[in-house]
């Protein structure tokens, strides 16, 4: 019997809870205790600093107000399965029609959907590293656990030839852009390289009667980018892999309505009915309301253009001065990854020596004790080297936050390179 409390499953027993979400609430409960804290911890949206459209919060209140109170469909309503699927095709190109559209509570439901969908116990997921959450889906799926590790070089990036060399283990691919924690974005020839080797298994596969590689595309950041980068979907680069990509998207970023949860799948048709089932099974679908107003709101595409803009916008902003403060802290140790979409900044605090530490967690305490800066190290996405790295999320924070952030880290990291000289 595994460890742990004997009446719990092995599953539960081997849960883990979400690092990211633990380093946040000790955050949080410092700045009630009122410290001075910059939160650039969770991939969360403050409202007071990114609004949700004002079209989908009348709206929600409208349905309210007219009785959409009852259960929606577990699929999603049509209007809003319509609209998604438009929006997608006209956006990305990407067209399963209203019948491959599945809704969900937040993208995590769609998400768990997609792995249940393909997995058998003892299968292979693979997913980059750095990235969001994938090592918990292994274990909730009794899957094989295949890390393609990122580099600095590669901008943390799982790259073509590093899937290949583990490609014929893999029954799903997970890629993630932008990627949740880097901030960077696959180009067209970096994604085309992973769809070709994905393809060529497939067909080797289909010879033998072996079960494909799926590629699940996580795309929620899709819609925010920086200037001259462009978002990519796999079925643009490389058309024939349609039949074994899944798309998964949420209002929760790209309309800053985290807790709002809606979020979609768009699946070929034909594979969708046994995940409406499940969905329907775990009753994971988003409030009727919600789902009225997204469905007019998608229906406008030319408004949520302007969103975007604006939000992009908005996001540049904290990108810019996070860029040049912490190049000037350049002398100490600290640089980035060039950020390309999302709202994360890949930041190396190389301070080992100086601080006289060895590991990452030292150094986010020391962060956060003596600069009031809170950041998230990249061992809560699966990268287990103490080399410095960390997340910076911007979602949270005025460009005032950051500001004054970076000012309280200037004068910490003066006051101990101060302390090292006179040692």
């Amino acid at each position: 019997m595994a460890e742990g409390d004997w009446r719990l499953s092995d599953m539960a027993n081997g849960m883990e809870r979400s690092r990211i979400l633990t380093i946040a609430a000790s955050v949080r409960k410092m700045i009630a205790e009122g410290k001075e804290v910059a939160p650039f911890t969770v991939g969360d949206f403050s409202p007071k600093q990114f609004e949700v459209p004002n079209e989908l919060i009348s709206g929600i209140i409208d349905a309210v107000s007219d009785g959409e109170t009852n259960y929606p469909p577990a699929a999603g309503l049509p209007e809003l399965r319509t609209s998604l699927a438009n929006w997608m095709a006209q956006k990305y190109g990407v067209d399963v029609g209203s019948e491959g559209i599945i809704v969900g509570s937040g993208a995590r439901p769609v998400l768990y959907s997609s792995f249940r969908l393909f997995l058998e116990p003892g299968d292979g997921l693979a997913h980059g590293v750095p990235a969001w959450n994938n090592h918990y889906y292994v274990h909730l799926n009794d899957a094989v656990d295949i890390p393609i590790k990122g580099t600095p070089e590669s901008r943390f990036l799982p790259t073509a030839e590093s899937i290949k060399e583990r490609i014929n283990d893999i029954r799903v691919l997970i890629l993630n852009s932008p990627l949740n924690p880097t901030g960077t974005c696959f180009t067209r020839d970096e994604l085309a390289a992973i769809c070709d080797v994905v393809m060529d298994e497939n067909r080797e596969r289909q010879h033998v009667g072996r079960k494909p590689v799926m590629l699940v595309y996580d795309q929620v950041y899709s819609t925010m980018t920086a200037k001259d980068i462009d978002h990519v979907h796999p079925v643009e680069v490389c058309p024939e892999i349609y039949d074994y990509t899944i798309t998964l998207d949420a209002i929760s970023k790209s309309l800053t309505g985290t807790g709002l949860r809606l979020g979609w799948m768009a699946i070929p048709p034909s594979l969708a009915p046994p995940v409406i089932a499940l969905i329907g099974h775990m009753g994971a679908w988003p409030a009727r309301p919600i789902q009225v107003a997204a469905a007019e709101l998608y229906s406008k595409p030319d408004a949520l253009e302007k969103y975007f803009e604006d939000l992009d916008h908005r996001i540049a902003q904290r990108m810019s001065v996070l860029q040049v403060r912490l190049s000037e802290l350049a002398k100490y140790g600290v640089n980035f990854v060039q950020p390309e979409g999302g709202i994360y900044l890949s930041t190396r605090f190389d301070i080992f020596d100086l601080l006289d530490v060895d590991t990452n967690e030292e150094i986010r305490q020391w962060l956060l004790e003596y600069a009031g800066v809170a950041i998230v190290p990249f061992q809560a996405f699966g990268l287990d080297d103490d080399s410095g790295w960390f997340r910076i999320s911007v979602g949270a924070v005025s460009v005032a936050d950051i500001s004054a952030a970076m000012d309280r880290l200037e004068k910490a990291l003066m006051n101990v390179s101060g302390h090292e000289q006179h040692a």
